[in-house]
Formats: structure tokens, sequence, C-alpha cells
């Protein structure tokens, strides 16, 4: 029967039992599942708990190292001189530039040039030279060079800002020396100003010397326009051309009117004395004497009816019949008499109107003419006029602005003006000692943290159930704590007792004692028979990644713990090239499973008896030889075909891995398969690397057991410490 965990002796209290069971491992994944790489707060937690001694010696060395350096640096004094800029001062006293100051629109403009200029070698020079702070450029040669040399000097410790909305130019300077901080920022703020009104200065002079000279050339031109036009006046015999311009444009519209109506009028009697030479009578009967001719043409009818009366009443011999014939004689004369009268006086006037027309024709040529000769007169006389005009203009301009140059320039506005001279300051602003420790403070706790937290992430080591999971995707079944001292676990095997839990007075490092590495043997053990209870294990090999991972010792121990459970156990040590069970054991080389392969023994010869466990044997690996590695894996499944009927469980002691062949054959002839790993040694790669090489086999694999697991590796060691301090106050109490 296979003891398990149940039937070990622990106190008979529920909360303990209650903290054993927070102390099992969650759930693992199945080898299929992907590995995750998350890390949870609490691990993050107890990785700055772990190491928090670390942090903190790094903190203090680095916040001490910037107290001594704050102390030990030299003090840096700064000092500033404000200058205003009165963008609505006016920078001259006469002219356009009185009146209108710049806008807001080109502020910013103004100041970017502003600080240009401050910054410029005509300002920072005769300030260096006079303080001598050409002096820190190195040798005197240097110094001589950088003096006459062509270059444009700067200052390194000058700092020239425009505060955000305001009209100020803060002008800053860093010095060893407080008083020379502050004379300097004034120099150079003095230096601007007068930089600035010798530019105005000079600008004024050569603005003035040249307006002199254009001035000389302006003059001669006025001279020689006004000349001209007088002279014009005097050819043409008046002062102004444009007077008698105006009278003869009068004229000729007058004239113009007129000889247009004398045509019209000529048209008509053209028409009338036409239509009379045609024999018309139509214009006989339009014209002014029509009424009387009318008059005259019924008193021609009125006759006529007399007559017809007095012919068919009389004869041609009465005296009635003679007077109606001599009054139609007399009106008849009457009435040709008057046609012809009309008829001539249309002639005269058709006649009279031709004369007309052509009278005003003439004249109207003769003024057209004169009009065209003086207005090419006037012309000439208009473009000598604004000649003179413009020049007498344009020299009065010139005169005007060369006085305002000769004002302006003797003009020191105030639109530019020092608001506050720099003062000497009595603390330095290098090193603040205060801002530089806690800076200090802040950035050296925050790389050591970042430094543990990133150490963490690329160790890829496996050092905890947890991390295993995350890293790798396998189970791990169990932990076994580091033991440099495992005499006392011997001396317990020796006696043929358990320790138990509780029977010493808890370490201060508990975790590392033989106690707790026996426990978690036995733990080990039993997790990996009850798990296969309903396909019992009859051969576990043990197997690592790389040599020196105590898988060995792992085997050994749980032999050991099986065969004290009354179980017929088996071990062999498979390792031909490192042999590690008979020096353990204390027994003898003389045969062992190298010996068997060679002279094919049978499984009775080879077995040795241990000392004080009578349910434990073991095969040593004995001294290899020849191709005796190549034939391990066949010679292991023939002894197992023997221990079958002898031994409950048989363990095989394996080389690494990833080193040898002989695993791969054990690991195909085994039922089960466990990876022994160091634990914060060796690399995750390796141990998936071990995995993927079984799974290629089809081997059945166990799962993985960390070894020399120290409790400060992971915050999932931590409660067992504490575990075992309640199970020894309650075995005490």
């Amino acid at each position: 029967m296979i003891l398990t965990p149940s039937s070990y002796t622990y106190p008979n209290d529920a909360s303990l039992m209650q903290t054993r069971q927070e102390l099992q491992y969650p759930p693992a994944p199945s080898s299929h599942d992907e590995p995750e790489q998350v890390l949870s707060f609490a691990q993050y937690y107890w990785l700055l708990r772990t190491h928090w001694w670390k942090i903190a010696l790094a903190v203090t060395v680095c916040t001490t190292l910037a107290l001594f350096l704050s102390f030990r640096l030299t003090p840096i004094y700064e000092s500033t001189a404000r200058v205003a800029i009165d963008l609505k001062t006016p920078s001259s006293v006469i002219g356009e530039a009185s009146v209108n100051g710049s806008t807001g629109s080109d502020a910013d403009q103004v100041f970017n040039t502003e600080l240009q200029l401050i910054q410029s070698d005509t300002v920072l020079r005769p300030v260096a030279e006079q303080f001598h702070l050409l002096d820190g450029m190195g040798t005197k040669k240097v110094q001589e060079e950088a003096e006459t040399s062509d270059a444009p000097v700067s200052l390194a410790n000058l700092t020239v800002t425009h505060p955000v909305n305001s009209f100020l130019i803060n002008i800053t300077y860093r010095s060893k020396d407080r008083r020379q901080a502050a004379a300097v920022a004034n120099a150079v703020a003095h230096s601007y100003i007068q930089r600035g009104m010798e530019m105005r200065a000079h600008s004024s002079m050569e603005e003035s010397a040249f307006m002199e000279q254009q001035m000389g050339e302006l003059k001669k031109n006025m001279d020689d326009s006004a000349s001209a036009l007088a002279g014009y006046e005097k050819q043409l015999g008046l002062i102004n051309p444009e007077e008698k311009t105006s009278i003869l444009t009068a004229r000729l519209l007058q004239l113009n009117s007129q000889y247009t109506d004398a045509q019209n009028d000529r048209v008509r009697k053209e028409v009338d004395f036409r239509a009379l030479r045609s024999g018309s009578l139509a214009a006989i009967e339009v014209s002014p004497q029509a009424v009387a001719l009318a008059n005259m043409e019924e008193s021609v009818h009125a006759a006529q009816e007399k007559m017809a009366a007095a012919k068919t009443v009389y004869g041609p011999n009465y005296p009635e019949y003679k007077r109606a014939a001599n009054s139609l004689s007399e009106v008849t004369r009457q009435y040709n008499a008057m046609q012809a009268e009309i008829a001539n006086r249309i002639q005269v006037e058709y006649q009279e109107s031709g004369k007309r027309e052509k009278m005003l024709h003439d004249s109207l040529m003769q003024a057209k003419a004169e009009s065209d000769e003086l207005n090419a007169n006037s012309m000439q006389y208009q473009e000598l006029k604004r000649e003179a005009e413009a020049n007498k203009t344009l020299y009065d301009e010139l005169f005007r602005k060369v006085k305002e140059a000769g004002i302006n320039g003797a003009f020191q506005g105030s639109a530019i003006r020092i608001a506050d001279e720099a003062r000497p300051q009595l603390r330095p602003v290098f090193p603040n000692k205060t801002m530089f420790t806690a800076l200090a403070f802040l950035l050296s706790l925050g790389l050591s943290v970042i430094t543990v937290i990133v150490a963490s992430l690329l160790d890829t080591t496996l050092r905890d159930p947890e991390q295993a999971r995350r890293a790798i995707g396998v189970d791990v079944l169990g932990i076994l704590p580091q033991v440099r001292n495992f005499s006392a676990l011997l001396q317990n095997y020796s006696s043929g007792s358990r320790s138990g839990l509780a029977l010493q007075k808890p370490s201060s490092d508990w975790f590392a004692t033989a106690e707790f590495y026996e426990e978690a043997i036995y733990t080990l053990l039993s997790t990996i028979l009850i798990s296969r209870r309903g396909n019992p294990l009859r051969s576990i090999l043990f197997t690592s990644a790389a040599p020196g991972e105590g898988k060995s010792s792992c085997a050994a121990h749980m032999a050991i713990a099986h065969a004290r459970q009354g179980l017929r156990t088996l071990l062999i040590d498979a390792d031909l090239r490192r042999p590690f069970q008979q020096r353990y054991f204390g027994l003898g080389d003389h045969i062992g499973l190298a010996d068997a392969i060679v002279s094919d023994k049978p499984l009775s010869e080879l077995r040795q008896q241990v000392e004080g466990h009578d349910k434990l044997h073991v095969v040593t690996a004995g001294i290899a030889g020849g191709r005796a590695f190549d034939r391990v894996g066949k010679k292991v499944e023939e002894i197992l075909m023997q221990a079958r009927a002898e031994y409950d469980v048989v363990f095989i002691d394996a080389p690494p891995m990833l080193c040898f062949n002989e695993p791969v054959q054990l690991a195909s002839v085994a039922d089960g398969v466990l990876v022994v790993s160091h634990a914060g040694e060796t690399n995750g790669r390796e141990v998936a690397a071990v995995l993927a090489t079984l799974r290629r086999l089809r081997a059945n694999i166990l799962g993985l057991v960390l070894n020399r697991v120290q409790q400060n590796m992971s915050s999932s060691y931590q409660p067992y410490q504490s575990y075992y301090r309640r199970i020894y106050s309650a075995k005490t109490a």
C-alpha cells in the first residue's frame, strides 16, 4: 500500500489544514497551452520587497554622492537685467514715426529682432573686452586670436528671453562671481541701448547726407523748369492759355449750332425751290403768303360764280355781264401776280440761306483752326507747368525730410529703456542642494526599481512554479529547497524515523533546512504516485537539461522515501559518465550496470542492499568502458522486466538529456519521466528543449521538479515559513 500525505501526523487544527491547502500550487495548464508572459502586481511587490536593501543601498549611495557633489561644486550666481520695450512710443519727434508706433500684430517680429540684436557681436564684443570674458578660452595665444578674430563673439553664460504676455526682455548672466554676474548683465543692457542709439544716429546721418546730395540736383531741375515755363508764356504773349481756350471753345459751340441751323434752313428752302421749279404749287401753298393767296383764290372763285350767273341771265351786251367779266379779269390778274411774287420770294430766300450757310462754315473752320493751335500750345504749357510744380514739391518735401532727419537723429526716444538693473544675488542658482538631492533620490529610486523589474523580466531561468508555467507551459510537481548540509537528514534516515514538521524550534530560514527538504521529497513522491493510482507507475526516470542540477540526489531521496514507506524499491544509477549513487550510499563499485552490459549478468548479481533500509536496493553505475554507453537502454529494459515481480517502483538516475544519448534510450523504456531543474540557474529554453525531445519520443512526461529553491526566489515561497511557525506554535501549545 502506498502511503499518502494524509497518513502523516500533523496537529489536529482546522486552521492549520486550511493553511496547508493555501500552499498548494494552482492548477497548471496542459502542455499544449500557450505560455504566458504576464507578471501580477503581487509579484512586482514581492520583487521590490525582496530587493529593498539593494534599492535602498543604491538610493543611499546616489543621494549621498549627490549631496557631496552639491557641496563640492563651485556655486554659480545669476543676475537678470530687464529691458522694457514700449511698442506704442514713437521713435522720432516729427514725421510719420512720431504718430504711429508698432502695432500688436508685429509684436512678435519686433521682440524676435531685438533678441537677435542683443546677442549680436556688436553688442557683446565691447562687454567681453571690458570684463575680459575671453580669458577663459585657454592659453594667451588662443585668447589673443579670439580678441582679434573676425568671428562673432558669443557668451555661453548669457541668456536672453522674452517673457510671455509682457513688453520686457530679460538679460540673464551666470558667473562664479555674483557681482560680475550683475555687472555683465547691466553692461549688456547698456551696450544694447547704446548700440541702438548709435545705429539710429548713423542711419539719420547717412539719410541726411544722401538727401542733401539729391537736393542739389533737384534745385537745378526746379530752376530750369521754372525758366522754361516763363519763356514759353512770354512766347505766347499770355499768362494762361487756358482762359483763351475756354472762350474759343464757347465760340466753337455757338458757330457749330448756328451752322447746323443754317444747314437745316437751307435744306428746307432748297426743297421748296426745287418743288417750285418742277411746277408744283406745293411750295407756294406752304409759304408764309399762302393765307393771302388762298383768300385771293376764293375771290377768283366768287368772281367766276358771278360771271357764270351773269352769263346765264344776261347776254354779253348787258352791263351786269360786263361788270362780272371785268371783276373776274381783275381778280385773276391779282391772283397770278401774287403767285409770281411768292415764287420769286422763295427763290430769293433759298439763295440767301445758301450764302448764310457758306459764311457760317467759313467762320467755323477758322475758329477750329485757331482752337487747335491754342490747344497744342496749352498742352506744352501744361507739361512745363506740371514739371515745374513737381520739381518744386519734391524739393520742398526733401528739404523737410532733411530737417526731420536731423532733428530725429538727435532725439533719444524712451521706447527702449532699462526697467530694472541687475543686482548681485545672495544665493547661487547652481547647485540647488535641495533639488539636486531630491532629484538624485527620485532618479536613483526609479532607476533601481526599473533595474530590479527589468532584471527579473530578462531573467529566463525557472524560479517558481507560476513563473515556469508562464515561461514554458509545464506542470511543476514539486519544489526541493537548497540544503547545504544533509547530515541531519542522513541521521534521520539511519535512525529509521522521520523528523516531523514541528519537532524543533523554527530556525531563521526553515525553508533551507533538511526537515523541509524531507517533507518536500515525501510531498513530491505522494503527488506522483497518487496521481497515477489508476495506472500505477513501475519505473520513473530522473533527468535534467544540464549537469549539476541535482537530479541524482533527488532520485536518491525519492527512493529512500519510497522504501521507508515499506515498499520494495530499486534505484538504478544509469549515469555511467558521472556516477553518484555508489558514492552517496557508500557502496562498492566492483560491480554495476556497466559490468552487466559487458558480461550480461542478472539483476540478482547487480543489486546492493543499502544499510539501514531493508526495502531499498541500488544498482550502481560501475566502471564503464568500450561501447557500454550505447547499450544502456537495452540493459535497463532487461532489468526492468526482471524487477517487475520483485519491486513496487524502480527509480532510474539518467544523464542530462541535452548532453548525452543514454537518456533518449532510457526515456523510451521508462513508464514516466521526471525532469529536474536547478531553480534560478537553468534557462527555460533548455528545459523546453528537453520537453520537446521527450514529446518527440512520446515519453510519459510526469512534470518538472524545481531543485535547490531558495526562499527569496519568488513570492510564492513566503507562506512556507509562516506556515511552519503556525505548526510549531500549535504543537507547543
